[in-house]
């Protein structure tokens, strides 16, 4: 009984140790994120087209588009880039979906433009891919998106 609790334990030790140090391999790769962040906002503190939400999402629009403009019912037809904050490319792609199933990050800022419009977007891991991350996106990653919204379906 007493070698049946120890094997248990030992097991239970392993997987906390092992979860623990899953974390301590982000560790160094989230605050390089956070602070990156924050040192952006930093420099952009006295440029009026840089915009910081309560959320903590960064964003400039680089041209509103016209007509139509989404909100988080609608379908959106989207052209992205997606890079780290180290500049890398991680995708380019385009996305054709509800904007309810994007990341949150996209679901408050795409609503800011209208179709044919272009937003630069810095999106803070909490409003993208969490302590998660998804795919080649580690957790804990700040990504910088590149969007233009080429079409709007709206549904209400």
């Amino acid at each position: 009984m007493l070698s049946q609790f120890k094997y248990i334990f030992i097991l239970l030790l392993s997987v906390l140790c092992f979860s623990s140090c899953e974390e301590d391999n982000y560790a160094d790769w989230k605050i390089l994120n956070k602070s990156w962040l924050e040192d952006l906002k930093e420099e952009n503190k006295d440029n009026s087209d840089f915009v910081v939400t309560e959320s903590g999402l960064c964003y400039e629009i680089i041209h509103t588009g016209y007509y139509t403009k989404p909100n988080i019912n609608s379908s959106v037809k989207v052209k992205y880039t997606v890079k780290y904050i180290t500049g890398k490319t991680v995708e380019s792609s385009t996305f054709e979906n509800y904007l309810s199933n994007a990341v949150s990050g996209w679901q408050e800022a795409i609503p800011k433009i209208k179709r044919g419009g272009r937003i630069l977007l810095y999106v803070p891991a909490n409003l993208a891919y969490g302590d998660d991350g998804s795919g080649a996106i580690p957790p804990y990653s700040t990504l910088i998106f590149d969007l233009e919204l080429i079409d709007v379906i709206n549904y209400y």
